[in-house]
């Protein structure tokens, strides 16, 4: 069974200020929500990889104040490919911090995507068979590790599959490689490979970050049948994010607003506006006995709509499947 319905934090609106938190998680709750999803980076409780005690007691006051559960988003640059051992440093952080507001799961983004913008010097050559199967081993061992202290702490991390992108494939192209390609240099996006790797770790505290509308956008590159991808990983799913999307990767629109109108990217809209078959989504985690949060991502242009999203997310749940 669902545990209930979540809503993401809006990292800008916050920015650092916890009388701001106070005010959002007042309306998640007056709207509906029954948790709340904080993004670590929109507090200042994490300062160079490690934590500011007085300004984590101060989070965790504010956040007892309110009837909302709580999840934690961790920094979309966290990497666990890197080899030196800083960014695991940092998650760890991320994780003790995580128990220490009484949040039950750390979402973290996979690192498996080895391509990069024409703006952050891809001019070097792609990486080879070997490097990517190291940056998979150093990955996997990282979250074997850190799933020992999870373990320890009770919290569950929850590994997020990612989305595509146009410039992806541009960066493909420049180095003669086709569309089809993003299969072996953007692993991130791949559920079947994520489970695989949570398989591998082996840990009751790790599992999949089920990002409904990623793995739309991500599912032609990889998948031959969208629900047929989500069925098959359903299993090792302990976190859903849930949002809705056309399935039109990003092009030329840079704003939210100009991307609702062309239909373009993961523009996180609320569910229903998009095309995902969001009730088929359910249905099939259902079937595999999914018992977490259904976590509704939101860009904040959307905000004012919280009460009304939060309603139809719960109809969809007390629906017959």
């Amino acid at each position: 069974m669902i545990k209930g319905i979540g809503i993401n934090c809006n990292d800008e609106a916050i920015d650092g200020r916890l009388d701001r938190l106070d005010e959002e998680l007042d309306r998640a709750a007056a709207a509906g929500f029954d948790a709340y999803e904080l993004s670590l980076a929109a507090v200042n409780v994490i300062r160079n990889g490690r934590i500011d005690a007085a300004e984590l007691a101060r989070l965790a006051a504010v956040l007892a104040r309110q009837p909302l559960r709580t999840t934690v988003h961790g920094p979309m640059a966290l990497r666990l490919t890197e080899p030196t051992g800083r960014h695991e440093q940092i998650f760890l952080s991320c994780l003790a911090a995580t128990q220490r507001i009484g949040a039950e799961a750390l979402v973290y983004h996979s690192a498996q995507l080895a391509l990069r913008p024409a703006d952050q010097d891809d001019a070097g050559p792609l990486p080879d068979a070997g490097a990517l199967a190291e940056a998979w081993r150093v990955e996997t061992a990282a979250l074997a590790r850190v799933a020992r202290h999870a373990e320890r702490l009770g919290v569950i991390v929850a590994v997020e599959n990612r989305d595509p992108h146009l410039w992806e494939i541009a960066a493909l192209a420049r180095h003669g490689k086709g569309p089809a390609d993003l299969l072996t240099y953007h692993r991130g996006m791949r559920l079947d490979l994520i489970a695989e790797q949570v398989a591998a770790v082996g840990s009751p505290n790790v599992g999949i970050c089920l990002d409904v509308g990623h793995a739309f956008l991500a599912a032609p590159y990889w998948a031959s049948d969208y629900l047929g991808g989500i069925r098959a990983a359903a299993g090792h799913v302990a976190h859903v994010h849930w949002h809705d999307n056309f399935g039109r990767l990003d092009d030329r629109c840079e704003s939210l607003g100009e991307r609702l109108v062309f239909g373009e990217a993961d523009n996180h809209l609320p569910p229903g506006w998009g095309a995902i078959p969001l009730a088929d989504v359910l249905a099939a985690l259902r079937e595999a006995g999914y018992g977490g949060w259904l976590t509704i991502e939101l860009r904040g242009r959307y905000a004012h709509l919280w009460p009304e999203v939060a309603a139809a997310a719960r109809r969809m749940i007390a629906r017959p499947s």
